[in-house]
Parts: structure tokens; sequence; C-alpha cells
């Protein structure tokens, strides 16, 4: 209340001079308030007045018109967007300002908000800053000072049974000196009182965020910003109000002199196995730095040339200590400034993890986007491949690569990708354009996975250069240093990227427009599936070279084949099913049995196949019912056992 009488807010509050008897203040009484600009999409709790004037592209194939996500004329920007799509498909879209500036969030829920429009595009919701709360919330909402903005990043729980299944959605925002922890239990129409202290550790950086699919359970990864460059990890049991339930450290002794002053490391997302498999609740880090400690020595981000994931098994939610061990998914090489001579610290590498718990890798050397999988939880990875070969990136520049999976095998990588070669910081400002790409699998932890390549972006989202030197960058960081994506219950892969094209950065979102054929949502459990491929030329038995091929994959479903010849014998078989299969997973081979046909002639056969890269030359060995048999070191190719 303002007054208890007819006269006090005149008198007290504007007061006015007594022999004038005009007001020290002018007063507008019933002053009519403007509506807010109609958005072209049907975004609604847009602000009076906007940072850019609303933009809706025409999409593309395969990707529904771009749209920009309404802000607040005073925020600024809209940069390094992060979004999280709960298990109801509702979606939720996080931006920041920057310090003091604090973070920006949209929500969009189908049964609030309203359906998809006609284009595909969706009607979000401008939820506005879930970090006021340290100062007054009407000055942080006018004034859009805030307790962080420096990063941001949001995570979801699953439906909470006792919460009219509303699924919790948690939020942190940081500012250098801290990080602030705050959540929602009402899809973001209201948050918690931020706690302006959640991270144990002073003076921390660059915080991510993974929830557990139960209705409270949250990690934050933060990095020690200070002196030892450590990644640290806690729990929250409480949303995401405090993290105290649980403390870890992500880099392993054995691998800390490597990875620790003076060059130091880049931490990417933390991700929970949220699978219903035996591997649920394990925690993995991934990070890259130098290979070792002579390559640390350089400190240089030069010689940030190996990818590493830290992997915590066996977790309790109930047992205070998270405990990693670190292995190593990638190195350029020792010594090495990988290919490009730009190192592997392009912001920031990515992982997921599917719903069968198969892990997935992602990581630039600033002109190729590399991947690589683990069946293993963590402990092994498949050799990387750059999935941006043979596509129209291959040679120029692509930064900035986030991943998301789902299904079993279900695999898409997001980056921005340049039309010019050269190094992102360096290319010619006034010429380069940007777009962001996707590459997406359905079998993305085939021996050989197979990328399908697209553009999602209906128009070039930046011109100039990109700098992936972080808060010390000396070249364009007007898009900051990442945008994610993630991956819907209808398998639809959703983008949050920056977007300056036509003034300050702010956040666009697009989705995919239908769900890519051939995804898996039955199969085994990651540690519990094999896979086996091969070919090549062993001797042949009487002279020359035999040649074979083979695979096997009983990951969703059993399936394989083998062809095998040998001209000097007169052998040439060709499986017609395999009936079955075999592993050894401490002499990692192969051993497949089923029936075929040598020369028409109808034959069964055994083949036995040794992993190449573990041992070396690799072996391959195959025996015909009708007397045939050969075996021997292979003389070129190779063969995959996992």
């Amino acid at each position: 209340m303002i007054s208890t009488a007819n006269g006090d807010f005149l008198r007290n509050t504007v007061k006015f001079n007594a022999t004038t008897g005009v007001s020290n203040y002018p007063v507008r009484i019933n002053v009519a308030v403007a509506a807010p600009p109609p958005n072209p999409t049907g975004q609604h709790n847009c602000p009076n007045s906007q940072a850019v004037a609303a933009y809706v592209g025409s999409g593309t194939a395969k990707y529904t018109p771009n749209e920009s996500l309404c802000l607040p004329a005073g925020a600024g920007q809209a940069v390094e967007p992060s979004m999280t799509v709960d298990s109801q498909g509702n979606i939720y879209v996080e931006s920041i300002r920057g310090v003091p500036g604090g973070l920006d969030l949209w929500r969009w829920y189908k049964t609030a908000d309203g359906g998809p429009n006609a284009n595909g595009t969706l009607p979000f919701k401008y939820e506005g800053q879930p970090d006021c709360g340290m100062f007054v919330t009407p000055f942080c909402s006018s004034s859009g000072f805030a307790p962080g903005g420096g990063d941001g990043d949001v995570a979801v729980n699953n439906p909470d049974p006792s919460n009219a299944n509303t699924p919790n959605l948690a939020v942190v925002s940081l500012s250098a000196a801290e990080v602030t922890g705050s959540h929602s239990t009402n899809r973001a129409d209201a948050f918690s009182t931020p706690n302006p202290a959640t991270a144990g550790v002073p003076f921390d950086d660059r915080m991510w965020l993974d929830g557990v699919n139960d209705a409270s359970h949250v990690y934050m990864e933060y990095h020690d910003f200070g002196t030892t460059s450590q990644i640290f990890v806690q729990r929250s049991s409480d949303g995401g109000e405090t993290y105290s339930g649980a403390l870890g450290a992500a880099v392993d002794a054995a691998t800390e002199p490597s990875v620790g002053p003076p060059t130091g490391n880049i931490a990417g997302q933390i991700k929970v196995d949220n699978s219903s498999c035996s591997s649920h609740g394990n925690l993995y880090q991934i990070f890259v730095g130098p290979d070792n400690p002579t390559d640390n020595e350089q400190n240089s981000s030069l010689y940030m040339n190996a990818a590493y994931v830290g992997v915590a098994t066996g977790v309790s939610l109930t047992n205070p200590t998270l405990s990693f061990t670190d292995h190593k998914i990638f190195s350029c090489g020792a010594g090495s400034a990988c290919p490009s001579r730009a190192g592997l610290g392009n912001l920031f590498p990515g992982l997921a993890v599917d719903n069968f718990g198969y892990i997935y890798a992602a990581w630039s050397d600033n002109t190729d986007v590399y991947y690589s999988f683990s069946a293993n939880h963590g402990t092994r990875w498949s050799p990387a491949i750059k999935v941006t070969r043979n596509t129209s990136q291959a040679g120029k520049s692509n930064v900035f690569p986030w991943i998301a999976a789902d299904g079993n095998g279900h695999v898409a990588i997001a980056w921005y990708g340049a039309d010019q070669a050269g190094n992102s910081n360096t290319v010619p400002a006034a010429s380069t354009h940007w777009n962001v790409f996707v590459a997406e699998s359905v079998r993305g932890h085939a021996i050989s996975p197979v990328f399908a390549f697209n553009q999602a972006t209906d128009h070039s989202d930046h011109t100039g250069q990109i700098s992936t030197g972080g808060l010390l960058g000396s070249s364009d960081r007007s898009l900051a240093d990442f945008f994610q994506i993630g991956m819907d219950p209808n398998h639809l892969v959703n983008i949050a990227y920056a977007d300056n094209h036509a003034g300050p950065s702010v956040t666009y979102f697009t989705r995919q427009r239908t769900a890519t054929a051939g995804i898996a949502i039955t199969g085994k459990c990651a540690g519990t599936s094999h896979e086996a491929a091969g070919s090549g030329h062993p001797n042949g038995k009487h002279g020359g070279q035999a040649q074979f091929s083979f695979n096997y994959d009983d990951s969703t479903q059993p399936t394989g084949s083998v062809s095998f010849s040998d001209s000097g014998s007169g052998v040439n078989f060709q499986s017609t099913q395999v009936t079955a299969a075999a592993f050894d997973d401490v002499a990692h081979t192969a051993t497949l049995t089923g029936s075929g046909t040598d020369n028409g002639s109808p034959v069964t056969f055994t083949i036995v196949a040794a992993d190449s890269s573990l041992a070396a030359p690799g072996l391959f060995s195959i025996t015909l019912s009708d007397g045939y048999n050969n075996s021997g070191n292979l003389l070129d190719g190779s063969i995959t056992v996992y």
C-alpha cells in the first residue's frame, strides 16, 4: 500500500512547491500502454520495444523457417543459446546478455502456448530473466542487471508425479566470481529465488548442466578458473537450487600432468546416462587438452591436441563422492598442432548419450568436425572420422560443434560452417559468410557410420570472422562461443543458434520438418552388443592373395555377411546366413558361423577375425565344410571388433 488516505502519495512521494502549488515531478495518470508489435510466428509476452525486428525466413528442405526469438531492446544481445527439450516435448531456450546483464529465457509449451504454425515455426513465450532475484526483482526486470550473464545453461528432469507431472527445469548463470542457480516447477513461468553461491569453488568458469531422469537430481560441471584448471562436478537433489549433494573432479591424477597448468583444458558438457541399461546413472565429462606433459609445457592452445572423457560408473545418488577415470578419445599426435595448425580447442567439444547407453563425441580443429563413439561406456572409442568429409564444407572453416542423441544410434551434430577456407579467426572479415550445418546418422555406432548432411539456416547468420579464443580472443566474438541442439520425443532435431545478420546478435530457432527414417528404438544396451567388420587381403593358400569382406552387428537386430575368394585355390564363397557369433573381449576376436555357397555349392563356414588396432596387423581365418581352410595376417586392409 502506498497510502492510507487520499493525497498521501502526492504530499509524501511526488511532493510539491507550497508557494506555487506545482508538483516537484511530472505526474502521468492512466497513461495508455502501447501493445507490443505483432510477431509473425505468434510469439507472446514479447516486450514492447525489441532489440531487433522480428525475422522469419523461408526455411530449407529439411528445416523450418528460421525465426528470431523476441528480446527486450535493452538486452543488447542474446548469444550462446543453450536449449533443452523435456520428455513431454516442451522446449526451453536460454541465452546470455553478458555480465551483469543476466539471462533471457523462452519456452514453447504446446498446451499453453499453442501448437506449431502451418509453416512449422513455434509460438514461443518470452519468460524474462530467470536469474533476477539477487537484486529487487522489479529493478532487475527494468534495468537488466542480474547476478550473472557470463555463461548459462539449462537442464530438465522427468515429470514430477507430486507436482501434476510437471518436469523440473534447472538454470545456472555465471558471474565469474560464482555460479547462480535457480529452478522452475511450473514450466518457466516462475523461478525460485536465485542462489548466488552454488559452486563450491570461487572464481570459476563455463558451467554445464544435465538432469537425471527423475524428479529432482541435476549435475553441474564447472572449471576452476583460478589455479588448477580442474573440472569440478557437483550434484543437486533439489532441482538445481543448491548443489551440495556430491562433489568430484573429472580430471584424474594420471591425466592432470597433461591437461593441468600451464596449458590447461577446455571442458564440454557433462552428460548423464539416462538409459534403462545397467549403465544408468553413469557420468561422462568431455574435455580437450594437450596429449602429454611435454605438449602441456608449450603453454599454447595450439597444443590442445587431444580429446578425453572422464567416466564415473556405479554412481549412487546418495553417495557424496564422485570418482572419475579418464580415457583418451583421440589425439592428433604428440607434438602436433593438428593438421589445421589450430589445435582442438575450438569451443567446445560436444558429448551425447543415446537411450541405450552409447556415447558420442564431436570436436573441431577449425577446419574439420570430428566424430567418435564408444560402445563400452567410454573406455574404448572408435577411430575418429571427419563428418565434414565429402560435403560442401570439406576444406572450409568449421567451428562450434554440438551433438545430441536418442534412440539406438540416432545422433546429430550441428556447427557453424564458413563458405571459405582458412582459420575462423583470420578469414576475410568482409566476405566470409557462415551458416548452420547438420550431420545426422541413424546408425551412429556402426563401425562405419554414414551421415546425411544438410543446411539448417535459410540465410547466412553471420558475416566475418569467428573467434575461438574465448574471452581472450582478438577476433570477432559477436556470436560468442557456442550454440546448442536437442532432440524431442518425436526424434526431431531442434536448434537454437546466434544470428547477427540484421543487427545485434540475437537467438534464432529452427527444427527438422520431419523425423529421419530408420531411427531404431529397440535393441541391445551398450556393453552387451557386439559389432565387427573388416576387409583386406591375406595370403592365398596356394600362392597369390585371397580377399575377404565381412560385417556383423547385433546392436539392434543381428545382421551379418561374409564373402571370401582365393583364386589360386578356386574358392569363391558368399554367405547366405550368419547363424551364430561369439566375441572374445580380451583377445578382441569375433567368430562367425553360418551357411553359404562356394562356387554355387552349399557349404557351412566359420571365420575368426582379430582386431587390427589391438593386434596389428589383424588376422583372418576361414574354414569351409567342403574342406577348404586358410588363416593368416592381413597384407592390407583392417578389421575392427567391438
